[in-house]
């Protein structure tokens, strides 16, 4: 699995392949190389379809540790370094090798790279396709299910306290997934619509039915339920624009991503002037309680209004705004992550196994730290 070339000796090591059967769960590895070499003269690269970590200790060697290993997926560990630092092979090549295992490990990035992208941009798009219906289904939901919680509230004197659930839900719709079998939609899709109402319950969005422009010259934070259906149901045409269409109001925005949290976050009020912009004023509130997946969602479209140009927007201004959105993949994968890893800490913080976490490909090179990687790599070499 070695060769020693005129500038670098290299190998490749895969401790289990696709033939694998057996989920192994979180495996770690140390690679020593020869005495001599260093972070400094030696290079290395993990391939692997889940999360991972590696790391260089202060004699030079590589260690990795990769979660949530699957049945069917494969490790491969390709290292190279100085020549002058390796002993006799049995493969020898006079040619100089590292420049060209630098660029082919490059392009294998880039190209898994434009792939993800492309992937998610799909998604995307189905996204939005799926929260239009799925927002127009979960409002009637919600409705009739805050109508049943006011007529079943016990009005006696006694107090009622109870613990909140432990599970986001982002988690509790994997939870579902999980435990339901037949056909059923895909996971990432119901996450994201369970999350977008979940922020609407909690005041941090409004949902209303129908396209932005229905409401050009109305105050969405004062507009009552009565008001919103005479507006709606005395025109067929906004009654069939409300069932085709949906429109989300940032009430809260925040600057930073998901990692910063929300501590220098502002409620926006927002209301519609007489050109159909949004105009926001700034007010004290207490910041809501949200989980990381319903912080990441709302990140995700905080930056979609700043895309948009305004705090209320519609589905197809979503679609405008992301349509040449290069980097909204990126942004994306926050909500998923933060979902996968809340489900994975939610099963660990019970005793269970921990949960898959699939995750995109990212590159790698001598330095620690967390990495991820992709499994989408000629084996030849």
């Amino acid at each position: 699995m070695a060769t020693k070339w005129k500038d670098v000796a290299t190998f490749q090591w895969e401790p289990f392949g696709e033939n694998n059967q057996v989920p192994i769960g979180t495996v770690t590895g140390t690679v020593h190389f020869p005495k001599g070499v260093t972070a400094s003269n030696s290079w290395t690269w993990l391939h692997t379809e889940q999360t991972s970590e590696t790391g260089r200790t202060k004699d030079g060697s590589f260690t990795f540790t990769v979660n949530d290993v699957k049945s069917g997926e494969y490790l491969d560990v390709v290292a190279a370094f100085d020549a002058a630092k390796a002993g006799d092979m049995a493969r020898v090549e006079t040619d100089d090798h590292l420049q060209e295992l630098k660029e082919d490990e490059a392009d294998d990035e880039r190209f898994w790279r434009n792939l993800e992208r492309q992937r998610a941009t799909r998604r995307l798009n189905n996204w939005m396709t799926t929260i239009s219906a799925g927002l127009i289904f979960g409002i009637i939901g919600v409705v009739a299910a805050l109508r049943s919680s006011g007529r079943s509230r016990y009005r006696g004197s006694i107090e009622y306290w109870r613990d909140r659930p432990e599970l986001s839900p982002a988690s509790a719709a994997k939870l579902i997934d999980i435990v339901t079998s037949g056909d059923k939609p895909d996971i990432s899709e119901r996450q994201l619509v369970v999350t977008l109402l979940s922020l609407a319950v909690k005041k941090v969005i409004a949902v209303f039915p129908g396209s932005a422009d229905l409401y050009i010259g109305v105050d969405l934070k004062q507009v009552s339920p009565v008001e919103l259906s005479q507006r709606i149901g005395s025109d067929p045409y906004k009654r069939n624009n409300a069932r085709t269409n949906s429109t989300i109001v940032m009430l809260w925005q925040s600057d930073y991503g998901v990692s910063e949290g929300f501590d220098e976050s502002v409620f926006v009020e927002s209301v519609f002037d007489g050109s159909g912009s949004a105009a926001s004023s700034v007010s004290d509130a207490h910041q809501p309680d949200l989980s990381a997946s319903e912080r990441a969602l709302l990140y995700l479209l905080t930056v979609i209004s700043e895309r948009v140009g305004r705090t209320a927007f519609d589905m197809d201004d979503i679609k405008d705004a992301c349509k040449d959105w290069k980097d909204g993949y990126k942004e994306l994968e926050k909500f998923t992550n933060a979902c996968k890893t809340e489900f994975a800490a939610a099963v660990r913080s019970v005793g269970g196994k921990r949960c898959a976490s699939e995750s995109p490909y990212s590159f790698e090179s001598k330095r620690p730290g967390v990495i991820r990687h992709r499994a989408f790599l000629s084996k030849s070499r």
